[in-house]
């Protein structure tokens, strides 16, 4: 009973022995995780420390960008007996605006890591010496991978240029002004043209004169019939405001006498300006009526004696002559002559006597009408 209970507790003890003998020891994870960084193309270079503990491996250093890490990250996760991962390693921030060096157009070989400083297993230099037989390849392997794996989103952010700051880019690019309308012409300034005399000037009268009740001074509204030039350039459109003074109206008397009435250009308005102008006159005259009279007078005296004389006789003739007379001038008394009449809308001519200067903007310078 002794005996058996001895085999069994022997037994136990081989399996615990052997149990124990297959998990990797604290040295060989680490010797496995350097050899497979060095093997690897992402993380041979990396100068990280590997420590394990009770199977817990802690890595330090600092990197050069989050794919190495992540790397190395890996490589020390998937190694037989590896508990857990403390991963303490830092990222080489670059400099702001750093841009990233062209890549080689063939990558040369990297020189052999150097050795470390700790002793090596016999396995670690088996896997150093393989691995530095087949170290071209290996690089060349790697170039290409690395030209087609996509580059990590922390990566990217690693050595995408900083941006300048926000009042740097304002100052560097600041926000486009609308563009201004382009201002409008100036106005045509005003001109000054002198019309010289002689200029004939028709006018169409707007207001009506009547020689029986116009006196002398009166003016009277027209406008231009025909528009005033100098030079082939219109001056003074055609509807401009002009007036007319009547400048002598005599009205036909009883008896004899005849109608006149003589008118003369008053001013130009134009423009918001007065001109005083100076013309030759325009006469009108009415038609007589002391030939008319006489031969009233003279045919009432005859038939007034012709009567007398068949009543009276001889001195009946002379009183019949006188009162046939004195009947004609009455007659001829109660009717006079014909007045001057000037309707509206007529046309009439005038030429002027004095130059007159006047201003104006070839801008307004259209017809009235």
């Amino acid at each position: 009973m002794r005996k058996l209970t001895l085999a069994a507790v022997t037994f136990c003890a081989v399996l615990a022995l052997g149990g124990c003998s297959n998990r990797p020891s604290d040295a060989s994870i680490t010797t496995d995780i350097k050899a497979k960084m060095f093997s690897d193309p992402q993380a041979k270079s990396a100068p990280v420390d590997v420590q394990t503990k009770g199977g817990v491996v802690t890595l330090t250093g600092d990197v050069a960008d989050s794919a190495t890490r992540y790397a190395v990250f890996k490589i020390a996760r998937e190694t037989p007996g590896v508990k857990d991962v403390q991963d303490h390693m830092n990222v080489q921030t670059q400099a702001p605006n750093a841009q990233a060096p062209a890549p080689a157009a063939s990558p040369a070989p990297a020189p052999a890591p150097p050795e470390p400083k700790s002793p090596l297993s016999k396995k670690e230099r088996a896997v150093q010496a393989r691995e530095r037989r087949r170290e071209p390849s290996r690089d060349t392997q790697a170039a290409q991978a690395q030209a087609l794996t996509p580059v990590d989103a922390s990566q990217s952010s690693d050595q995408a240029p900083t941006p300048p700051p926000d009042n740097q880019t304002a100052a560097a690019a600041p926000d486009a002004a609308p563009v201004p309308a382009p201002a409008p012409p100036p106005p045509p300034q005003p001109r000054q043209v002198e019309i010289p005399a002689g200029t004939a000037v028709r006018v169409q009268m707007i207001d009506a004169i009547d020689s029986a009740t116009a006196h002398a001074g009166d003016q009277f509204h027209a406008s231009l019939a025909y528009p005033i030039t100098v030079n082939n350039e219109v001056i003074v459109p055609a509807g401009s405001d002009v007036y007319v003074r009547v400048e002598d109206s005599a009205s036909a008397g009883r008896i004899a006498g005849r109608s006149e009435l003589t008118l003369v250009l008053a001013r130009l308005d134009f423009q918001g300006t007065s001109y005083t102008l100076s013309s030759t006159d325009y006469k009108q005259t009415g038609r007589s009526e002391g030939k008319n009279s006489a031969e009233k007078i003279g045919g009432g005296a005859a038939i007034g004696a012709a009567l007398g004389a068949i009543i009276g006789r001889g001195k009946g003739a002379a009183i019949g002559a006188g009162v046939g007379g004195a009947g004609g001038t009455v007659a001829a008394a109660a009717s006079k002559g014909q007045q001057v009449h000037i309707a509206a809308e007529t046309k009439l001519d005038f030429t002027l006597q004095q130059p007159v200067t006047v201003s104006f903007s070839p801008d307004k310078n259209t017809p009235r009408r």
